[in-house]
């Protein structure tokens, strides 16, 4: 049935089969001496015929040893007792038995040395090792009794599905088995040579599966792989047998566990019983496989913790692939709107597994762009409590916004334009921040907001507002991430953080000290050229530079002007004030909020103050780093 050298019969012995020796009488047996003919008795199996409870295995070899060789083989077939007589020499003899097996030994030729050197071994193509039975014993020199215990050379594979009868096999693969073995050797090293059972099912099994395959003993591990389906779902669980010693049961137990397919064996001495549990690896990463993956030379993969390093000039054409015994699922993922594509994962089968893809697409980043990371989370389609993820890493825009350290915060150098960093004012190349508001004002001016909303209004470009652009509940106070205009990393400022760097009633031009001791000193200038804008709004291009006495170091405000809650005029009023709202309404009457104001409206000197506006209104916003 196995196609197994030396393999005859069908079906394995029972647990025990003890063949007991007694009885033991003399006869003569000229040119020998005499000898001793034994009754021996097989218990556990039944030779020749079958029975309800014990299995036929045929024939028992018998081969006996005496002064070094082998000096009589025959085979006995025990009659329905399990009873048959055998001679052995007066002198001192060793008896070899196998049952399932045969071994080439020729009388008063073969030594036996070489004898316990023969090797049962199987065939390429073989599905299984041959199972066999194999004992040695001493025969008493003057009657008594004797013995022997028939152990099987092999370890048995069991299959059992009966767990869930949505579990189907339709395969079984044995890496790394032995090829052969020494018989008569239980501790003796096992050859070297070693092979592979590959076992395909006609149609997909379900059940349990005595003897599925045989192993011959080994000092190592033996995968054994088991293919299938549940449900429609493909998986394949691998289990490590250890040492796969002789005479043991092994018992491949496939479990569910809603949705999961878990491989489990139990192990039990053929003799005794003993078992050993084992589990496949199911717990174990969704691992990023190095081979299988097409990753650009600028990316860098960390493949132990499933990070993917992107530079900023992002990649294209990344191929992410995972190796597993089942298909791994997209189940969602987080960062995603920053213009990645992530592509559907495809799944393909192999000879080592299934291959689930994907493809993902990185955009360069934009000026300003912090870094921030794509969370990509994956499923085992099979076990329901795998999950794993992956991280890509998305590297900062050299370009980064442009901050200064002043007053006890640290500031935006420009206001904000909207909540988006690539949207921020950035200095143009060989410019430097007070270059750009000297040649380029309009433009490093920023847009206006209506407090507790981030839709940015930009006057020159001629949009006229509602009293609630964008149709936007307010935030009040104003620090909700959905309704901020300030970009990553940024927040409003505070009233306190305003008082310290633009203490109220402090002189412009002038001197005062800031709230963290430093010394500030206020001046008024006026940018290069005449102010144009698309739609012809005029004003005059002024900025305030507050500078410290002890960093040197600036802070420039422009004077964007602020414009009312409802107006069909686009004119803010450039060059008059500037209006900068704080993140409070604390204090205010109904509908107001705290602004910062320099009005200058035409002179050459003012105070700062602090207003109440109406939320309605328009004013700018210069957002502080969040410390971390």
């Amino acid at each position: 049935m196995r196609n197994c050298l030396w393999f005859i019969t069908r079906y394995l012995l029972p647990v025990f089969s003890m063949i007991y020796l007694s009885a033991c009488s003399q006869s003569d047996d000229p040119g020998n001496g005499a000898e001793k003919v034994c009754s021996l008795t097989v218990k556990g199996a039944s030779f020749g015929t079958l029975s309800d409870s014990q299995e036929s295995v045929g024939l028992l070899n018998v081969y006996q040893a005496a002064d070094g060789v082998i000096y009589k083989t025959r085979s006995i077939t025990p009659d329905g007792d399990g009873r048959a007589d055998i001679p052995v020499s007066g002198s001192s003899t060793t008896l070899y038995f196998l049952a399932g097996a045969s071994a080439p030994a020729e009388e008063n030729v073969t030594t036996e040395t070489e004898f316990r050197e023969t090797v049962i071994e199987s065939r390429d193509g073989d599905t299984s090792a041959p199972d066999f039975l194999w004992a040695t014993a001493e025969a008493p020199k003057r009657g008594g009794e004797l013995t022997v215990t028939l152990k099987h050379g092999v370890a048995r594979i069991d299959l059992n599905t009966t767990a869930d009868a949505r579990i189907r096999v339709n395969r079984l693969t044995v890496e790394n088995a032995a090829a052969a073995t020494y018989p008569f050797a239980d501790s003796q090293p096992t050859p070297d040579n070693t092979v592979s059972y590959n076992k395909t099912y006609s149609a997909p099994f379900s059940g349990k599966e005595e003897g599925a395959v045989f192993l011959f003993p080994t000092g190592e591990g033996v995968s054994v792989t088991v293919g299938g389906v549940y449900d429609d779902i493909p998986f394949r669980t691998v289990v490590e047998i250890p040492a796969g010693e002789r005479n043991r049961v092994y018992e491949i137990e496939l479990l569910n566990a809603g949705a999961t397919v878990n491989g489990t064996f139990t192990v039990e001495d053929w003799e005794e019983g003993g078992t050993v549990t084992g589990k496949p690896d199911s717990d174990s990463r969704i691992a990023i496989s190095r081979a299988l993956s097409t990753i650009p030379h600028t990316v860098e993969v960390d493949y132990d913790k499933n990070i993917v390093s992107v530079p900023e000039e992002g990649a294209q054409g990344m191929r992410l692939a995972f190796l597993a015994d089942t298909r791994i699922e997209i189940t969602g993922s987080d960062g995603a709107d920053n213009g990645v594509e992530i592509g559907e994962m495809k799944t393909t089968e192999t000879a080592d597994g299934f291959v689930s893809a994907f493809e993902v697409n990185v955009p360069q980043q934009k000026r300003g762009r912090l870094g921030y990371s794509v969370i990509i989370h994956l499923k085992n389609a099979l076990f329901s409590q795998s999950y794993d993820f992956v991280e890509i890493r998305v590297a900062p825009s050299s370009s980064q916004i442009e901050t200064v350290e002043i007053g006890g915060s640290v500031w935006m150098a420009f206001n904000s334009l909207s909540s988006d960093s690539h949207e921020q004012v950035y200095p143009l190349d060989g410019l430097t921040v007070e270059e750009m508001y000297k040649k380029n004002w309009v433009n490093s001016v920023g847009a206006l907001f209506q407090f507790g909303r981030n839709y940015p209004y930009i006057p020159w470009r001629s949009y006229n507002p509602s009293n609630n652009l964008g149709n936007q509940t307010q935030d009040v106070p104003w620090v909700s991430a959905s309704h901020l205009p300030c970009p990553e990393g940024y927040r409003l400022p505070t009233r306190e953080e305003f008082e310290s760097m633009f203490p109220v009633d402090a002189t412009i031009p002038g001197m005062y000290v800031a709230g963290n001791g430093e010394r500030i000193i206020a001046t008024l200038h006026e940018a290069e050229g005449t102010l144009e804008t698309p739609t012809g709004i005029g004003g005059r291009q002024l900025y305030v530079k507050f500078t410290s006495m002890d960093t040197r170091r600036f802070l420039i405000i422009p004077l964007a002007g602020n414009k009312g809650d409802k107006s069909t005029a686009a004119d803010p009023g450039f060059g008059l004030r500037a209006a900068l709202w704080t993140d409070s309404n604390n204090g205010c009457p109904g509908g107001h909020a705290l602004a910062r104001w320099m009005r200058f409206e035409g002179k050459t000197a003012t105070k700062i103050t602090e207003e109440s506006l109406p939320m309605e209104a328009f004013a700018s916003v210069r957002c502080v780093k969040i410390k971390q």
